[in-house]
């Protein structure tokens, strides 16, 4: 009875095992089996593949492999710092040269096709001129004879190109932190020593955007919050966390009282943005 149970368990394991959505094995972190899949970041400004770890591979091992230090894959993945184990899902980023239209003819045996999910409002020339940074739609088109650029869709898969199966040199590898979280660096620490001991006022609701207003700084209208104060902005869509200062109150002509901050052109690049309006969480003092 005991070696029928241990036989079960262990059909049972393994089988639960070959379930998981692993990537690579225990000797390669990619396979010519493989397939990368991966999609815009907004909050870090990077083109992400998801990596399920396999059992017998290492974060540090993942990390050497493509090109990253262990404090970058911890940047994309602060969960993973306490603790990971097999099928646990790696946000890594993939330097768009990586990406190549086609593999080498004598070594196809070494490359991954690489397909994009598309995001809800993406569009063709968004997907190759932005995001991909290439110079026209050929590329995507050759490799995607069916393509219907006015018939696209959120979550539809493209092919984009071939990944080498050798990883990622480190030089290739760009600053993981996004460039405008670390432009708003100063005014993080500041708010930082100005609210240390000090009770802060939080509160949830819409951010309105304006055009008007100087491109480079990071301002902000609000209906309470002191003017010249500092004011903390959670934008939970891209996880981005913003800080600016407060030099006016909301104008009159606001009667939304759902609104509760305006914000500068500088917010809303760093955001992401593309509504009129947008949630956010903000915090005061």
């Amino acid at each position: 009875m005991n070696r029928f149970l241990s036989l079960l368990f262990a059909v049972v394991f393994c089988g639960s095992l070959q379930a998981q959505p692993f990537t690579g094995d225990s000797l390669y972190y990619l396979r010519p089996l493989d397939t990368m899949e991966v999609y815009n970041d907004v909050s870090s400004a990077q083109i992400l593949f998801d990596h399920f770890i396999a059992p017998g591979q290492t974060l540090f091992g993942i990390s050497q492999f493509y090109g990253l230090s262990l404090d970058d894959v911890y940047h994309l993945n602060p969960q993973l710092r306490i603790k990971y184990e097999p099928g646990n899902k790696v946000r890594i980023a993939i330097p768009r040269q990586m990406i190549r239209a086609v593999p080498a003819s004598d070594s196809m045996a070494w490359f991954v096709p690489v397909n994009y999910r598309m995001d809800k409002g993406e569009t063709l020339f968004g997907l190759y001129k932005r995001t991909l940074q290439l110079p026209n739609d050929e590329q995507l088109r050759a490799l995607n004879p069916d393509l219907e650029p006015t018939r696209m869709s959120a979550n539809q898969v493209l092919a984009i190109g071939y990944m080498k199966l050798d990883g990622i040199p480190k030089d290739l590898q760009g600053e993981i932190e996004d460039q405008y979280v670390r432009q708003n660096r100063g005014l993080r620490e500041l708010w930082q020593v100005r609210t240390e001991g000090k009770k802060v006022v939080s509160q949830n609701g819409k951010a309105a955007w304006t055009k008007k207003g100087d491109h480079s700084k990071w301002m902000v209208l609000h209906r309470t919050a002191p003017i010249n104060s500092l004011i903390e902005i959670e934008d939970p869509r891209s996880r981005k966390t913003i800080y600016a200062r407060v030099v006016a109150r909301i104008p009159d002509q606001v009667t939304d009282r759902n609104v509760i901050v305006i914000v500068s052109p500088l917010l809303v690049k760093a955001f992401g943005v593309r509504d009129t309006h947008f949630y956010v969480r903000t915090r005061h003092f």
